[in-house]
């Protein structure tokens, strides 16, 4: 129990740090992701010796796979960068269990973390078109429209007592959401910067070229070290790349939640049910 609670508070310390640094850079620094692998196998290599038990081994073997079979397909779609990967590789390596579930804790842990990452990205997505709203709706008129209708469907249910209805603010709202996403993706999370700002992972929006040939292709994992070098070394203008939502805080919202909670959604139905 002591060692679970301090893997648990140096595991807390090290997504602050990988938190603060997504938000002033977009970028979660390699050495925090590397320093909780390699200080949780070694945790866990010790727990199994002064144990003289192979349970800690096993738990560590079965929390990597299941981060690995989670976050590396994310990656190769392009739906996370490297940092966030690690960082989940880093997680599963120093806490295989914990008290508050009797899951493996990266369960636990990376369902809470789509659950507040989700509500942490529309809460951001809502501030962002607030903040450039002139420029919103003369981009997407569609916008307006979307946002009316979501609005009605969530009056409706209070006066029609149709279950029917109930769903309606949840297929309105999604609706509403992925073309938000769509737009602020495309006109509001791009920026240009000059070649030697790249970094790896970084998502270039477009191939680039030197007259006819290409330097670079686009490919859904973003740039690595070697096109780093090859487009600092040839091309000269400015490059655009997608910037997107930090996703940072949302590490450090969900292994607080975890920790002290365990799985938001499994212990809260027992109590709506409860209530309807």
């Amino acid at each position: 129990m002591q060692e679970q609670l301090f893997l648990f508070g140096l595991t807390v310390v090290a997504i602050i740090l990988a938190t603060i640094s997504d938000l002033k850079t977009f970028e979660i620094p390699d050495s925090i992701s590397y320093f909780l692998i390699i200080f949780g196998i070694s945790a866990q290599i010790i727990l199994a010796v002064t144990s003289q038990s192979f349970q800690p081994i096993t738990a560590l073997l079965i929390s990597l796979v299941i981060a690995s079979a989670i976050a590396i397909p994310l990656f190769l779609l392009g739906q996370w960068g490297g940092g966030d990967t690690k960082l989940l590789l880093g997680v599963a390596a120093m806490i295989p269990t914990f008290h508050t579930t009797v899951l493996p804790f990266i369960l636990t842990f990376t369902f809470n973390l789509f659950l507040l990452g989700g509500a942490y990205a529309i809460l951001i997505m809502v501030y962002i078109s607030a903040k450039n709203w002139k420029r919103l709706v003369k981009i997407s008129p569609l916008v307006k429209t979307l946002l009316i209708i979501t609005t009605v469907s969530l009056i409706l249910p209070f006066f029609l007592k149709n279950i029917l209805f109930i769903f309606l603010p949840l297929l309105a709202g999604g609706i509403t959401i992925t073309h938000l996403a769509l737009i602020l993706q495309k006109h509001f999370f791009i920026k240009k910067i000059h070649p030697s700002q790249l970094t790896e992972g970084d998502w270039i929006t477009k191939d680039l070229k030197i007259g006819k040939q290409t330097i670079y292709k686009v490919r859904k994992i973003g740039v690595i070290e070697k096109d780093i070098r090859k487009i600092q070394r040839n091309y000269k203008k400015s490059i655009e790349i997608k910037t997107g939502i930090a996703f940072g805080p949302s590490f450090l919202f969900s292994i607080l939640i975890s920790g002290y909670f365990g799985d938001i959604l499994f212990k809260s139905i027992p109590e709506i049910l409860s209530k309807i």
